[in-house]
């Protein structure tokens, strides 16, 4: 979305989140994405279609060389992506040590630090957060 919609996306994060500004230019902006979501000018969300499975990103790795995997919503890996405030090293680490439940935990933790979304522009104060984490 940031290379689809700059303008719109800038213009939702130069408010505070839960004011009237906010929440007008987040309309906007959503108007804007049902135009371009999965679309070849746009990008692609599968929740949105099953044809976007199609247009996602794909590697591989030896089996031999993994020991775990976790799937995460953005709403969790912002804690990486966004926030910068653990590596993935340490995601893993609150997996194991903790469980999903924990990693989300940290993530809300974070998140109440900046309930008005000036430190980590956003859309609103906290995203959906989901984790799947298998180890073996």
């Amino acid at each position: 979305m940031d290379d689809v919609l700059p303008e719109l996306k800038a213009e939702v994060e130069k408010y505070e989140t839960h004011t009237q500004e906010h929440r007008e230019a987040l309309q906007r902006l959503v108007v804007a994405q049902r135009q371009v979501r999965n679309t070849p000018e746009g990008y692609w969300v599968a929740a949105a279609g099953p044809e976007a499975a199609g247009h996602g990103l794909v590697g591989s790795t030896p089996l031999d060389q993994v020991r775990a995997a976790a799937v995460l919503s953005d709403g969790t890996s912002r804690l990486v992506l966004e926030y910068e405030m653990a590596t993935w090293s340490e995601v893993f680490a609150t997996l194991r040590a903790g469980g999903p439940g924990k990693l989300i935990d940290t993530v809300r933790q974070v998140e109440a630090t900046d309930p008005t979304g000036r430190r980590w522009p956003r859309y609103k104060s906290g995203d959906d957060a989901t984790v799947a984490f298998c180890r073996w």
